[in-house]
């Protein structure tokens, strides 16, 4: 019998937190930071330079007959199949998964600002309240 599982973490049980938060957490709370390109997908393509020029490298060298000048002709080759190949691979995959958290810190942004703005509202309120409500006070 095949049983399917399901995620039960939903992008909403994140930004949930934020309705049991005090005022004074929610305003204090940082935005999430999004992922920079450079940081995420630029190494993964250069490890699938560095992986494509060794392997063709290598590969081109044997072909050849380990000559000293097929080395460096299969070193050139590879680096750059292997720069296309890893931009591909590795590096789509990589930018589909920036692309997903750039997704998720917008949406944990967009609502922390949202309760932020909100927590002030009622901030403002009750400290009006608390000023005017005290005994002896005139306006």
């Amino acid at each position: 019998m095949i049983v399917k599982r399901t995620k039960s973490f939903t992008k909403y049980d994140d930004t949930d937190n934020l309705k049991r938060m005090k005022d004074s957490d929610i305003l204090a709370e940082k935005e999430k930071n999004v992922p920079s390109y450079s940081s995420s997908v630029l190494p993964k393509a250069a490890a699938g330079a560095a992986i494509g020029a060794v392997g063709l490298g290598a590969a081109n060298s044997l072909r050849k007959g380990f000559k000293t000048g097929e080395w460096g002709k299969g070193l050139k080759r590879g680096a750059i199949g292997g720069a296309l190949i890893g931009a591909t691979l590795l590096g789509a995959s990589a930018a589909k998964k920036r692309s997903q958290e750039r997704k998720d810190a917008e949406f944990y942004n967009d609502r922390l600002q949202y309760a932020q703005t909100q927590a002030k509202r009622r901030e403002k309120i009750d400290w009006r309240q608390n000023m005017t409500q005290r005994e002896g006070y005139s306006f």
